[in-house]
């Protein structure tokens, strides 16, 4: 019986594969694909995580490794440079590049609204933007916080030139916050969770600044694609964008399962900062627009605006067309049922 069962069960997928239908995932040959992070994972992650454990990247063909990031503008630059095939970065590090010649578009949204912020403590007497100057601020080169913070400081008044940046890795922000080597980090809204959690710990107050509410709400992480394989591998593209892009839509509509996923993955990672984490990445996809045009849908107009407020406070960027910074031709039309969590 086990053999006719066997010999039938192989007759019915030959019997699909002559008809056309698609090979089963564990018969599929799947391309051995590199996904490079912003960033080391955390709880805003957990959507591609989904991706991963869901299948959905393997039903369109792809054995998906995600890597950890040092920061978009490195993660940009490594993309660009070809050593990864896919990546997730800041809107701003990709202008920045494409005025030093990088062939790289934001080709869906994640962080509609903008995270960048600077998370420091109640002790160090820092209430708004003009109390950075005469501080240490920690970040590493490629934190896209630390690239766009000259934008926030002329938009704010803030003398940049007061304002003394202490090189470090992201994993030594933290500590070095609480050690008092420095007054405040650059960091994403979404790791506000993390530093709330450790000041608590350590009987601090913990405070945020979120540059969207000192002016400058511009675009920020999306998911990106090279201008040669937008020309040459429009499908490979399209495959990609999509697949991930059901991970995320997923993942707002099943947030608690979506964490479950990242943990899974990522055991070391609390569990509480992470769900706090994904809960404010989120809230930072699901905007006005995303709920009416679809989650990673770019319009025109912000992104006009994202890229003349580059193009105003850096040189690099003045000479680039807004066109060559993003295509929303590759995306799926998702309007997912965010859930409470």
């Amino acid at each position: 019986m086990r053999r006719h069962r066997l010999a039938f069960a192989l007759a019915a997928t030959l019997a699909a594969l002559a008809a056309g239908a698609p090979a089963p995932r564990s018969l599929a040959a799947a391309e051995k694909i590199k996904f490079l992070l912003d960033f080391t994972p955390y709880g805003k992650h957990a959507m591609f995580y989904v991706s991963l454990d869901k299948g959905f990247w393997q039903d369109a063909g792809f054995d998906v490794t995600i890597l950890k990031g040092e920061g978009s503008a490195t993660t940009v630059a490594s993309y660009a440079a070809g050593a990864v095939d896919f990546a997730f970065a800041d809107t701003a590090a990709v202008i920045l590049a494409r005025g030093k010649g990088a062939k790289v578009k934001v080709a869906a949204m994640i962080h509609d609204k903008s995270l960048y912020a600077i998370e420091t403590l109640e002790e160090t007497g820092i209430k708004g933007p003009k109390d950075l100057e005469g501080r240490k601020i920690g970040g590493s080169v490629g934190d896209a916080g630390r690239v766009v913070f000259p934008a926030f400081a002329k938009i704010n008044n803030i003398d940049a030139s007061k304002v003394q940046w202490v090189n470090m890795t992201p994993p030594a922000r933290a500590p070095s916050l609480f050690a008092g080597q420095v007054d405040a980090v650059v960091a994403f809204a979404t790791e506000g969770p993390t530093y709330a959690a450790k000041a608590k710990e350590a009987g601090k107050g913990w405070r945020e600044i979120l540059y969207a509410d000192y002016g400058l709400d511009l675009y920020s992480n999306g998911l990106l694609a090279r201008d040669d394989l937008i020309a040459q591998q429009p499908d490979r593209v399209k495959r990609w964008i999509e697949a991930t892009m059901k991970g995320v839509a997923w993942s707002v509509e099943h947030p608690e399962e979506a964490v479950d996923i990242f943990i899974k993955h990522n055991p070391a990672v609390n569990k509480d900062q992470a769900r706090a984490h994904f809960r404010i990445a989120v809230k930072h996809l699901m905007t006005d627009a995303a709920k009416r045009d679809g989650i990673g849908y770019m319009e025109p107009g912000k992104m006009r605006q994202t890229v003349e407020t580059i193009a105003r406070y850096f040189a690099d960027a003045r000479d680039v067309p807004l066109d060559d910074v993003y295509t929303n031709r590759f995306l799926p039309k998702l309007l997912p049922k965010e859930k409470p969590f």
